[in-house]
């Protein structure tokens, strides 16, 4: 047997989370303190390539290939999340030392080829349709084909610096265009059809079947949203309001059509949903002009954002499926560690979204920055709990 057939892979994903903390921790530490030695925008960089590649994805991954064998990880899946953690920990170390450059950029490339080979593992054979319901079939086709499609983002940023234009909102938005398919296509998409395997879902009529094609086609218009930073004309911004429009209309509706479900849901996927819901919110009040024009310029809500999907709606629903599949321990610890997560995360959310609102009217929460620290800080103790409780099961 080759040595990485063996691996624990599900602890691997904790460890991942736990390092990723780590970094985290190490980015508000950067901005209270000088480290000489440290490139913030260098540890920044890490710092997200890695939370894509070695934590979400490669949960996400496992996590589907324990559906695509009934609960066993096949072992050309295993092989794809070994490359998976080899192309993580090597942006990682690279992006850390020296940024974008060649070995980096090479990381990267080896992670977004990883990412092909498994979409194709994936649908060969049709193994996800014979085993999964309707809903979670639609909404995990859908998030391997926006994982495919973001790629487009990275590949276009070599010819647009060719080009000259580097410095222009054409790159930028090449860089938001890889981040949204990733975050709001992809991974938010994998986690529900992931929470929506895992219930006892009764056959798709036809109208709760239209507004789960819905909801998984608003991430492609929903992407122009994060093109209104540039003022790129009224054409576009018709095209946001109507993704953001079309997201949360679907949203609600799929809300209401499965709600006889809620009763199905651990207290950590009914806080998830919950931040989803807000977020699709948001999204719309972003396609207000002047709400969009403050909303560009306050750092703290972009990243307030960011974490919402990242902290606040992925993380819950991983952890989530982590338990239903026994790959974490069931008992009232680990009950009490999830309340105390989403204690953390709803304090940390909400200091990022308060402190603009404040800025308004020339208040500022004293120690802002430390507390900051402090919240990251307190994540790390809730990543080594689940570490302990994590089996090899699989």
């Amino acid at each position: 047997m080759k040595w990485y057939q063996s691996l624990n892979y599900p602890r691997w994903a904790i460890i991942n989370f736990i390092v990723l903390s780590i970094f985290g921790v190490l980015l508000r530490y950067i901005q209270l303190y000088d480290v000489p030695k440290l490139d913030y925008q260098f540890i920044l960089h890490a710092h997200s390539h890695f939370a894509f590649s070695g934590w979400m994805f490669f949960s996400i991954a496992l996590l589907i290939a324990s559906l695509c064998n009934e609960g066993k990880i096949g072992s050309g899946f295993k092989t794809i999340l070994l490359l998976t953690l080899i192309s993580a920990y090597g942006m990682l170390a690279s992006f850390s030392w020296q940024g974008y450059k060649l070995v980096s950029i090479s990381f990267s490339t080896l992670f977004v080829l990883v990412t092909f080979r498994f979409t194709y593992l994936v649908f060969h054979g049709n193994l996800l349709k014979k085993c999964l319901n309707e809903p979670a079939y639609i909404l995990l086709r859908g998030s391997l084909f926006l994982l495919c499609l973001s790629a487009l983002g990275p590949f276009t940023l070599g010819p647009l610096a060719a080009l000259g234009l580097k410095n222009t909102p054409y790159y930028q938005d090449a860089i938001y265009f890889y981040l949204h398919f990733q975050m709001n296509g992809f991974m938010l998409l994998a986690v529900l059809g992931l929470l929506a395997a895992a219930l006892p879902l009764k056959p798709l009529g036809r109208p709760s079947r239209i507004w789960v094609y819905l909801f998984a086609f608003s991430a492609i218009p929903l992407y122009f949203i994060f093109t209104l930073w540039s003022k790129p004309g009224n054409g576009l911004l018709i095209v946001a309001c109507i993704g953001a429009g079309l997201n949360f209309v679907c949203w609600l509706a799929l809300c209401f059509n499965f709600k006889s479900n809620w009763r199905y849901l651990h207290f950590l996927e009914k806080a998830a949903l919950i931040g989803l819901t807000l977020k699709c919110f948001f999204q719309l009040l972003v396609c207000i002009p002047a709400i969009g024009d403050w909303t560009f310029l306050n750092r703290n809500l972009i990243i307030g954002y960011i974490h919402l999907l990242t902290l606040g709606i992925i993380m819950p629903l991983l952890i989530g499926q982590f338990v239903r599949k026994r790959m974490i321990s069931s008992c009232k610890s680990i009950s009490t560690v999830n309340t105390l997560y989403v204690i953390l995360a709803v304090t940390y959310l909400g200091l990022l979204f308060v402190q603009p609102l404040l800025a308004l009217f020339s208040i500022t929460i004293p120690s802002y920055q430390f507390l900051l620290f402090l919240l990251c800080f307190s994540f790390l103790p809730v990543g080594v709990f689940l570490l302990f409780k994590t089996k090899n099961n699989v």
